[in-house]
């Protein structure tokens, strides 16, 4: 794995980031979107707005927007490790997902009313109803099957608007989302032969209250003391959908809001961001499949080994023994003989 030297000098990102589409522009850098939006944010460099490249698409033409004036660094330098197996080319379904969910006609649109909700959806709304448990983040949680969603009781009829909007999107698509009989809180799809696991979530704030005097006292006189309720939680309205990796905390491939976005815009980007995970997935088991059948082989290979030299070891102590019988044999003959 050969070390990497990555160069992303601020006047060649503008020009490449306003011909380009931004995923287009990470993937020739090797890095996620993502990333590269962010090395963008750090020298400066504006971005095309939602729907810019949708609307080029369709003939229009926009103006853009020189290049600011920027006191900061104007190059970034990072290394990163790369293989040295050749980078197997996306299938042609990822692509031509790629290819529907950027067009306009196929976005997904979020209602502003719950109005003939999926069943899924309603049989979440209906588990929310008049919670009896909480947990420490003050959301409510229930033991009913429902979809995953981990959103305080003012985001609910948002998270179920969404969730509505993408399930029916999902469907349309051939891509069924079901709630895991054996896991009444998983909400899964498979795709690809891989199981994928999603989730919506409230990002949740926290603050750390002062010490009373008392614990001020105690910390003095002690170095440190137990504080009571040291921290305090606000649910903040800003959510984020995303699949769950291996930990099921663990949020990966996210959609979230930002300051000029709402999940409401980013679920044809999730959904390609769905299949991507499921691509991945799938070679990764094929990788693991084959490296495990290498292993086998190269196992069966040591055993036969192993057998053919002890099998070689028995002939030769056998003709040891023979050697030795047959050299005892001539002694006796030859002592007879006298």
């Amino acid at each position: 794995m050969p070390n990497v030297t990555l160069r992303y000098e601020r006047a060649k990102l503008y020009e490449e980031v306003w011909i380009e589409a931004v995923t287009t522009v990470a993937k020739r850098y090797g890095i996620s979107d993502v990333a590269l939006r962010k090395i963008c944010r750090k020298l400066a460099v504006p971005l095309p707005p939602l729907g810019y490249w949708a609307k080029i698409a369709a003939g229009k033409k926009l103006p853009t927007p020189p290049l600011p004036k920027h006191s900061g660094p104007v190059e970034i330098v990072r290394q990163r490790f790369v293989s040295d197996e050749p980078v197997e080319p996306d299938p042609e379904h990822l692509v031509a997902r790629r290819g529907f969910e950027a067009r306009p006609q196929n976005r997904i649109v979020v209602a502003e009313t719950l109005d003939r909700p999926h069943a899924l959806v309603a049989a979440t709304e209906r588990a929310f109803r008049k919670p009896k448990r909480r947990n420490p983040d003050d959301q409510p949680i229930t033991e009913r099957p429902a979809l995953a969603i981990s959103v305080s009781e003012a985001s609910l009829p948002r998270a179920l608007r969404i969730m509505d909007a993408l399930i029916k999107a999902l469907e349309a698509r051939g891509m069924p989302l079901r709630i895991e009989p054996d896991d009444k809180r998983r909400t899964c799809l498979t795709l690809q032969g891989q199981v994928i696991a999603i989730c919506l979530a409230e990002n949740i704030s926290r603050t750390e209250r002062e010490p009373t005097e008392k614990e001020r006292q105690e910390i003095k006189k002690y170095g440190s003391t137990y504080l009571r309720d040291r921290y305090s939680f606000h649910h903040t309205g800003m959510l984020k959908l995303g699949i769950l990796g291996d930990y099921r905390d663990e949020l990966q491939k996210i959609v979230s809001d930002g300051k000029q976005q709402r999940i409401e815009q980013l679920l044809n980007e999730f959904i390609v961001k769905i299949e991507t995970e499921a691509v991945r997935r799938k070679r990764d088991a094929e990788h693991h499949e084959r490296q495990r059948l290498r292993w086998e082989e190269e196992a069966r290979l040591r055993r036969e080994y192993e057998e053919k030299q002890r099998k070689e070891m028995e002939r030769f102590k056998a003709l040891e023994e023979e050697a030795r019988n047959w050299k005892r044999a001539e002694d006796l003959r030859a002592y007879i003989a006298c």
